[in-house]
């Protein structure tokens, strides 16, 4: 009979959700899940469930100041950039027996590629990513202010940009769960400001862009794919949080027959 086991752990720091597949066959490499700025493992929760229940290990980690993650002293947090989230990966990574998949959302998917230059990966996943400057790509005009903790916008703006496609009562849920962010990461993933060596990545790579996204329009994604080789897939209809609307089972299912054909 089918079941998940579910763990909350910390390692160095960081909380980890993770769950265990029970009564199914187990994939051979585990997932980490990298969520984005102002959010927290909270946004894979469905992911996290639909990939347990197929087989796979599942670990959704938070960032430092983050989700019950350790809270940096407020000189390191606003100083830290995406670059810097390579350390948590590596740090739930390290526990792991063998290369994982890492799948990163947004400000995640920039993070998971700045590790995936470093670490040997099953897979890449990166949903609605942050786009390196190599794409050349506008940037997004959202006030920032160095030194200054960033904070989750106004309602109405944050479900515009975050929770497009959910009801009131799902999008004001989850807007009470956002937190603040550091400005450096907030700088970086609007005005696109973060290299990507794609020679030192030797896994394979499944893009996915939204057709509504205000944050990471999906030219930008479909760029990306061009120039790192990735698999590239446009979900139409869709705005940037493909993990929690009301059609993320089929973002999943995607994901799930890409990583079956690419990697199983």
């Amino acid at each position: 009979m089918k079941s998940i086991a579910f763990h909350h752990w910390w390692t160095g720091g960081v909380h980890v959700e993770s769950a265990f597949p029970q009564g199914v066959e187990r994939k051979t490499h585990p997932i980490i899940f990298v969520h984005g700025g102002c959010h927290g493992s909270w946004a894979f929760q469905n992911y996290l469930n639909f990939f347990t229940s197929s087989g796979w290990e599942g670990h959704a980690l938070n960032w430092f100041n983050h989700n019950e993650s350790q809270s940096l002293p407020l000189e390191r947090f606003v100083a830290r950039g995406i670059v810097d989230v390579k350390e948590e990966i590596a740090l739930v990574a390290s526990t792991l027996n063998v290369p994982p998949v890492v799948i990163g959302h947004s400000m995640g998917g920039m993070a998971a590629q700045k590790f995936a230059e470093e670490n040997d990966l099953r897979a890449l996943v990166l949903i609605a990513p942050v786009v390196p400057v190599q794409v050349g790509v506008d940037s997004i005009d959202l006030p920032v202010e160095a030194g200054q903790v960033w904070l989750a916008p106004p309602f109405d703006v944050a479900r515009q940009l975050f929770f497009g496609g959910l009801d009131d009562e799902q999008a004001k849920h989850f807007y009470s769960l956002l937190c603040p962010e550091s400005p450096r990461c907030v700088y970086e993933a609007t005005r696109f400001t973060v290299s990507v060596d794609y020679k030192n990545i030797d896994c394979p790579i499944f893009a996915l862009g939204a057709e509504q996204d205000l944050l990471v329009p999906p030219g930008y994604v479909r760029a990306l794919a061009d120039l790192s080789g990735a698999d590239f897939h446009l979900i139409t209809g869709r705005g940037h949080n493909l993990l929690l609307e009301p059609k993320w089972r089929e973002t999943a299912g995607l994901i799930s027959k890409w990583l079956t054909d690419k990697c199983f």
